[in-house]
């Protein structure tokens, strides 16, 4: 009889761990924790390579140049030179130094006639918010099976989407993974922002926006289920707690 009962409670223990199993698996298939989406990470990672070929060209500062206004004139985001020539500080260039423009990247032929417009860098600009509303959804936290690494801050349809930062329009994307329309901004500093499930667009990849400008309006497109914001701020490349960075 002993031998029974233990048999039968070995057996209950194997039955409910293979349950756990079973379930642990589906939430595992069901997690859509990437962040950014596969479709958006690998363009956010081209604008950071390294890499240098052949036709690559270089170019020779001139007095009064800055990154933003090479880059502009070679039709390319400042990151992709800052990256590729290893630039630890851009404050620090000078006339008559060489950097390398990476080939097959420009937009279109270098515009060296055209005149560039000055840009005010804001490197030390601190975040603000997208938007005013409630805060629906934490950073880290679980929602529907995916660990959230923004914020969700509930909107009305419409409501003006703003730049946190000032910077360029890295990319924007209509339905990536279920993300609705975005837009990803890529700041002075290195950093980015990313604004998902907005009902409309306002700017196209490569704009120059400033801190508090229009660039979308909000929401609930993709796999929202009601007009919200989902906010992101990258560090380094890795997301990090909006809510300890905006003011």
């Amino acid at each position: 009889m002993r031998n029974s009962s233990a048999t039968k409670t070995i057996s209950g223990f194997m039955i409910l761990f293979l349950i756990i199993i079973f379930l642990t698996g589906c939430a595992a298939n069901n997690r859509t924790d990437m962040y950014p989406p596969a479709k958006l990470k690998n363009e956010l990672n081209s604008l950071r390579s390294n890499a240098i070929t052949n036709k690559a060209s270089r170019y020779t500062i001139k007095k009064g140049d800055t990154i933003w206004r090479v880059a502009h004139n070679h039709g390319i985001l400042p990151d992709t030179i800052i990256k590729v020539n290893n630039i630890k500080n851009v404050e620090n260039i000078k006339p008559g130094q060489q950097i390398i423009i990476p080939a097959g990247v420009a937009t279109g032929k270098i515009a060296s006639a055209r005149k560039a417009p000055t840009y005010t860098r804001k490197l030390n600009e601190t975040f603000q918010w997208p938007l005013r509303g409630k805060v629906l959804y934490g950073f880290d936290k679980w929602i529907d099976g995916y660990k959230n690494k923004g914020i969700d801050i509930q909107a009305v349809n419409g409501q003006a989407v703003k730049a946190s930062k000032s910077g360029v329009v890295a990319l924007t994307s209509e339905t990536p993974d279920g993300w609705g329309k975005v837009v990803v901004l890529q700041h002075d500093d290195g950093s980015y922002t990313w604004y998902a499930y907005n009902s409309k667009v306002l700017v196209k990849k490569g704009n120059r926006v400033h801190q508090g400008q229009r660039i979308a309006e909000a929401g609930s497109t993709g796999k929202a289920q009601q007009d919200k914001l989902h906010f992101k701020i990258f560090l380094r490349g890795v997301p990090v707690n909006p809510m300890s960075h905006l003011r």
